[in-house]
C-alpha cells in the first residue's frame, strides 16, 4: 500500500514510517512543576533512584547555574543541584530531576513505543515520589540533525520546497558558502498548546541545546518542540496521553517537512 502524501504541516495523525538510521540528535520530554525543595537532599533523591536503579543504575549530581533578570540587571543566583539517572555512561537514556523539573531524554531513540513506555514510568514515578499539584509546563521535543557532506549537498532533494527555502538559492560564487540560516516559527494549536519549529543551517561549534553536543562542521537542524501553554493539574495518565498527541503532532510536521527521498536515505520505505 502506498503511503499517502502529507500536504499540510498540521492535521490528523499520519502513518509512521520506521527510519532505521534516523538522524535524531535528541529526543526529550520535560515536565516542570512548582518548587520542591526536598529534591536538593541526597537522602530524599535516593528513594527516587532506588525505584529506577534497575534501568538507570548510574546516579550523577551536577549544579545548574541560575540567572534572575530584574530592574537592576541580571543577578547570578546560587546554583541548584540537578540529579541525572543514567542508563549507561557510554550514552543512551537519561532521567533528570531537580527542584522544579523532570525530564526523559535520549540520543539513541529507536521507536515511539519505547519512548512512550519509558515516559509513562517517569511520569508515574514523579507522581508517586513528590505528588506535584501542577504541571506548569509539559512538552515533547525532537531534534533532527544532518551533518554529512552528502546530505547537506542534497538538502533541496531531502526537504520540502517551503522548508528548503533560501537554502536552494544559487550564490553565484564558488568561493562563497552559507554558514548560518535559522527559521524560528511558533504555532498556536488551539488546544492550549503550541508547536515551535526551528530549522536551518547552523555554523560549526554552535550550541543549539545543552543536550546536543556541538559539531565541528556546519549542520542542518530541524527542531520541533510541542508544549502546553499554561499550568494544568499533574496527572501521570493525562500527561502520558498528552505526550502521545504531541508526538503525533510533531511527526505530522516532520513528515510534511521532508520528502520521500529523505525517508529512503535514512532507511525508510515510503511506498
Amino acid at each position: 500500500m502506498r503511503t499517502m502524501p502529507v500536504d499540510h504541516p498540521f492535521g490528523p495523525p499520519v502513518e509512521e514510517i520506521a527510519l532505521p538510521h534516523a538522524p535524531l540528535a535528541l529526543v526529550v520530554a520535560q515536565v516542570t512543576y512548582p518548587l520542591e525543595l526536598r529534591i536538593d537532599d541526597e537522602s530524599f533523591v535516593a528513594s527516587f533512584h532506588e525505584a529506577f536503579r534497575a534501568q538507570y543504575p548510574v546516579l550523577r549530581r551536577s549544579e545548574e547555574m541560575r540567572i534572575e533578570f530584574g530592574a537592576d540587571g541580571p543577578k547570578v543566583l546560587s546554583p541548584q543541584p540537578v540529579w541525572r539517572l543514567i542508563e549507561r555512561e557510554s550514552g543512551g537514556w537519561e532521567v533528570t530531576t531537580s527542584r522544579n523539573f523532570a525530564s526523559l531524554s535520549t540520543s539513541q531513540y529507536t521507536s515511539r513505543g519505547d519512548f512512550m513506555a519509558r515516559l509513562r514510568r517517569v511520569l508515574e514515578g514523579i507522581q508517586a515520589w513528590i505528588a506535584p499539584v501542577y504541571a506548569d509546563r509539559f512538552g515533547v521535543r525532537y531534534v533532527c540533525r544532518l551533518s554529512q557532506d552528502d546530505h547537506l549537498s542534497r538538502l533541496p532533494q531531502l526537504l520540502r520546497g517551503e522548508v528548503a527555502g533560501a537554502l536552494t538559492v544559487a550564490l553565484g560564487d564558488e568561493a562563497v558558502s552559507q554558514r548560518h540560516q535559522l527559521i524560528d516559527a511558533q504555532y498556536s494549536c488551539g488546544d492550549a498548546s503550541t508547536l515551535r519549529a526551528r530549522w536551518g543551517l547552523i555554523p560549526p561549534n554552535a550550541i543549539l541545546d545543552p543536550g546536543v553536543p556541538p559539531l565541528a562542521a556546519t549542520s542542518f537542524v530541524l527542531d520541533l518542540d510541542v508544549a502546553t501553554e499554561g499550568p494544568r493539574g499533574y496527572s501521570a495518565g493525562e500527561l502520558h496521553e498528552l505526550a502521545r498527541t504531541f508526538c503525533e503532532r510533531q511527526y505530522h510536521f516532520f513528515r510534511w517537512s521532508v520528502t520521500d527521498e529523505f525517508l529512503r536515505t535514512f532507511g525508510g520505505n515510503p511506498s
